[in-house]
């Protein structure tokens, strides 16, 4: 295993410890943090999937990674400033790994890369509206879930053998 995926390890067990004990309390933080994080990596992904290759020059990679942050950023405030949208989108990303459980625990033998994709996003999609009608209780559940899920992968990616989800 390559030393990469240690830190990601001890990334996953922080952020998992920190959602599933302090996501409610700081609940603004926690949108904040969650905001940058997605944007910033969804951003890079998008780039990275797009356009940039091995050939690009390294100076077109770090201005794509500056910006990627500073926007990532703005991802953040809006979600810290849209509470309610802010719990719809974590509650999403809740179901999301709760569809994840669900294929791992259930589905696995199946098989079918359009059952995960329907499993995974049907759970977050009733989630994210959920969370929008029932704000409080869900944001508690979610937060605790997403966390737990998120402390017990880190912990597999040191100890190996838990298979992948996708």
């Amino acid at each position: 295993m390559s030393d990469y995926w240690y830190i990601w390890g001890g990334v996953c067990i922080l952020a998992g410890v920190f959602l599933a004990l302090f996501g409610k309390s700081l609940f603004s933080i926690t949108l904040f943090l969650v905001g940058v994080i997605v944007t910033t990596i969804l951003l890079l992904l998008l780039c990275y999937s797009t356009f940039l290759r091995e050939s690009t020059a390294s100076w077109i990679g770090w201005t794509v990674i500056v910006c990627s942050c500073l926007l990532g950023l703005l991802g953040g405030f809006l979600l810290y400033k849209c509470q309610r949208l802010g719990a719809g989108i974590l509650a999403g990303w809740g179901g999301f790994m709760a569809g994840i459980l669900i294929n791992t625990t259930f589905a696995f033998a199946i098989h079918g890369s359009a059952v995960f994709w329907i499993i995974t996003l049907s759970c977050a999609l009733v989630s994210g509206l959920f969370a929008i009608c029932a704000y409080n209780a869900v944001v508690i559940v979610m937060t605790s879930f997403a966390g737990s899920y998120m402390f017990v992968r880190g912990i597999s990616l040191y100890t190996g053998g838990y298979t992948s989800e996708l």
